[in-house]
């Protein structure tokens, strides 16, 4: 499975996901006028990794900012890969001070009831 790889813009994020691997990685901002065409390739690739998942399958989260639009999708990305693996993990990657980042991830874990780890550098 090749990787998808999509470059950070100013609104968009950077996305780098190894489905060999089960490595999934967002960071940066997102914030896209079309944000459902945006993810859809994500969604898309999420779906043939579905057929072939490996044992762990880990996902990053990076974020700087992100709108309310995105939060869907985040909860949609977390869904779907949450049953592909029976061991699923999510890193929740912040800067310390990032308190309404940070709540976020803290209402995501609760909610959902996953393996997210705060991580704050």
């Amino acid at each position: 499975m090749e990787k998808l790889i999509i470059e950070a813009t100013n609104q968009t994020p950077e996305v780098i996901f190894d489905g060999e691997n089960g490595a999934f990685f967002i960071a940066g901002k997102s914030y896209p006028e079309n944000v459902n065409e945006f993810y859809k390739d994500i969604y898309d690739y999420i779906e043939l990794y579905k057929q072939k998942p490996c044992h762990k399958t880990t996902i990053d989260f990076k974020w700087l900012y992100y709108n309310t639009a995105t939060t869907k999708n985040i909860i949609k990305i977390i869904l779907l890969l949450k049953d592909c693996s029976p061991e699923f993990e999510i890193n929740w990657i912040c800067k310390k001070h990032f308190d309404l980042i940070i709540e976020k991830g803290e209402e995501i874990k609760e909610v959902l009831n996953v393996n997210l780890n705060i991580i704050q550098n």
